[in-house]
């Protein structure tokens, strides 16, 4: 009897997964939902002046994916271990998954980039514009001849080909983040059927407010002629319009889930308690309700507030900060839920790793500005003419 007790007794207490797994998830959810909303909007569109928010909806997002195992290398004590995985794969293990989906999802969101940036490439080498070399090394010198749109046409079913292959690693990486939740210790609160519907609701939301953010970035950065920004500033407005229905579909899916825990006996109603009056209650009504849903919702529901670009930025980045709250208290109070004692789990403080997401955070803005400066996002005007 006391053998079995002293085995228990040696389960690790406290929160394993921290603030920066959170981001690492939230993450990966915002980027693939960007790449979904853009994807999507393209097909509705199917508007020329469209190409530079889906080249920002698809490279940008690529960016991401690439620099997030650095949150888990900083996590991890070990991380050199997690190469096991690929010559000892265990297929019932959610992490197992990951390792070959996130690699997989970067893959096709790189050949979909190169087939979207690849026209305007070629253009600008042809005419000695400002990188001129560095687009003829990414090209490896194969440059063809005729205007943007005339190579993009040779070119469209390579193109559409990695476009479709990446929303089906799109969706399974989403997928896989939820189920990544749900093998946490905290399972009563984090069922896997569930947190694939709250991930999805997260990632279209967070997601279209990174584009709306990036967007905007954009055009102030790199503004494009007159024509096309008027026509770029409208597809915003209307992300502004898909950010209203995220949010709605993310405040009713999180009603949902909160009334399902309490059908769930006693564990479930300990985890519902956590949001809404335990350890993570002012988390979540201050940062994931109020700021997170209802003030971006409050600014996206009149047309003029969707126009302006303050009001809009507002919103995304409300949206965003709401999303990883949203996360953070899934992972993190998932953790607090008691095991073997009546107290609630201690999340211990972790400066240097809050300062190091931060620092990927600042990274990650500094490349998207760059990208902007040094990648070809605008159709040249005179190939637009010649089109």
């Amino acid at each position: 009897m006391n053998e079995p007790i002293q085995w228990i007794s040696w389960i690790k207490h406290g929160v394993v997964f921290g603030y920066l797994i959170a981001m690492y998830m939230f993450l990966i959810s915002m980027a693939v939902g960007a790449h979904l909303v853009t994807l999507f909007a393209k097909v509705y569109y199917r508007d020329e002046d469209f190409l530079p928010l889906e080249k920002v909806g698809t490279f940008l997002p690529m960016l991401i994916l690439l620099l997030m195992p650095l949150l888990l290398a900083v996590d991890m004590t070990h991380p050199e271990r997690a190469y096991t995985m690929y010559y000892h794969w265990n297929w019932t293990a959610t992490v197992a998954w990951g390792a070959y989906i996130m690699p997989l999802c970067v893959i096709t969101y790189a050949f979909h980039s190169f087939y979207l940036f690849r026209p305007e490439m070629m253009v600008a080498v042809r005419e000695g514009r400002p990188g001129a070399e560095l687009y003829r090394m990414l090209l490896r010198g194969k440059i063809e001849e005729g205007t943007a749109a005339e190579i993009r046409q040779r070119r469209q079913k390579a193109e559409r080909l990695w476009a479709n292959i990446s929303i089906v690693f799109s969706f399974l990486a989403l997928i896989y983040v939820g189920m990544r939740l749900s093998a946490f210790k905290g399972r009563v609160m984090v069922s896997s059927l569930s947190m694939v519907f709250v991930f999805m609701s997260l990632a279209a939301s967070s997601g279209t407010g990174f584009m709306i953010l990036l967007g905007r970035l954009k055009t102030a950065t790199v503004p494009p002629t007159q024509p096309a920004l008027i026509k770029q500033n409208r597809f915003l407005v209307d992300f502004g319009v898909i950010l209203k229905y995220a949010l709605l579909a993310q405040l009713v899916i999180w009603v949902l889930y909160l009334i399902q825990l309490n059908f769930t006996g006693t564990g479930g109603k300990l985890a519902a308690y956590i949001f809404l009056g335990g350890p993570r209650s002012f988390y979540f009504w201050a940062f994931q309700v109020v700021i997170g849903m209802l003030l971006p919702l409050a600014l996206v529901m009149v047309p003029a507030w969707r126009q302006n670009v303050g009001a809009s930025v507002a919103a995304s980045v409300a949206t965003m900060l709401g999303a990883f709250f949203a996360v953070a208290n899934l992972s993190v109070g998932s953790q607090l839920i008691p095991l073997t004692h009546l107290e609630w789990e201690q999340l211990a403080p972790e400066p240097l790793k809050m300062a190091f997401g931060i620092i990927v955070m600042v990274v990650l803005l500094l490349l998207f500005l760059a990208s902007y400066k040094i990648l070809p996002y605008e159709t040249p005007v005179s190939q637009k003419s010649e089109a």
